[in-house]
């Protein structure tokens, strides 16, 4: 799954443990220390050569860029072959985020929920959602608000307070487009955009592996950051994953 690289060889200042190896320019190499300073980053799904040809779903894996094209942290998702033959983007999946030293940093859980035959009435019940958590500590939740026009994930931190509302547009089907979702604090202020990037008629016909670019806000911290790389891979398989 992953790329060839140089070994990192320099030694951890201290105060800082083994996933968290720093320069001494400051700038984190491992662990979610690259996000820290990062206020956009871009998420790319790699395309399967065997889903291409078979048409079978295969397992996602994701490429976590720097917005210089620099890839901090690499995204796979775990579920069985039957799993997504029988359901499709409504499956049960976790998803393990890895750094550069190939160490688990981040880590998604996704029940398996039916997903297009609920009103406002049950949320929060039958609606999608993952759970989210760093190196194995529950940070948050993100949910699918169920509504009737424009599509509405909301993003809780781990006592359950209302973190961002990520809204999107009434329609998805734009072509040759990009498709914005607007990160909106509780007051309704518009802090970050995640938007979906129109990949060329050829890759869009015959894949869904889609990229997409964020934008965090000025005062982001690093949890809220791993909530909306977790919020794309929801928007992602909900909206833009092709079912089979």
């Amino acid at each position: 799954m992953m790329e060839s690289m140089a070994p990192i060889t320099q030694e951890p200042i201290g105060g800082l443990g083994p996933d968290d190896v720093e320069l001494s320019s400051g700038r984190q190499l491992t662990g979610l220390g690259p996000l820290r300073d990062l206020n956009s980053i871009i998420i790319k799904q790699k395309i399967s050569t065997c889903e291409v040809l078979t048409g079978c779903e295969t397992q996602n894996k994701f490429l976590i860029n720097g917005p210089a094209g620099d890839t901090i942290l690499w995204a796979k998702e775990h579920s069985t072959l039957l799993n997504r033959l029988l359901c499709g983007n409504i499956r049960s999946f976790d998803m393990t985020i890895k750094d550069q030293t190939n160490q688990t940093v981040m880590g998604i859980s996704r029940p398996l929920t039916c997903m297009g035959c609920c009103c406002s009435f049950c949320y929060p019940h039958c609606t999608q959602a993952l759970r989210v958590n760093i190196d194995g500590e529950a940070i948050g939740t993100v949910r699918e608000r169920a509504t009737w026009w424009n599509p509405v994930i909301h993003v809780f931190d781990s006592v359950g307070n209302q973190v961002f509302k990520i809204r999107g547009p009434s329609c998805l089907l734009y072509c040759c487009d990009d498709i914005s979702f607007s990160v909106l604090d509780p007051d309704g202020t518009e802090v970050g955009l995640i938007t979906k990037k129109w990949m060329g008629c050829w890759k869009e016909t015959l894949t869904d592996a889609d990229n997409f670019v964020l934008n965090f806000g000025d005062n982001m911290d690093l949890r809220q950051k791993v909530l909306l790389i977790a919020s794309t891979f929801l928007i992602d398989i909900m909206y833009f994953e092709v079912n089979g």
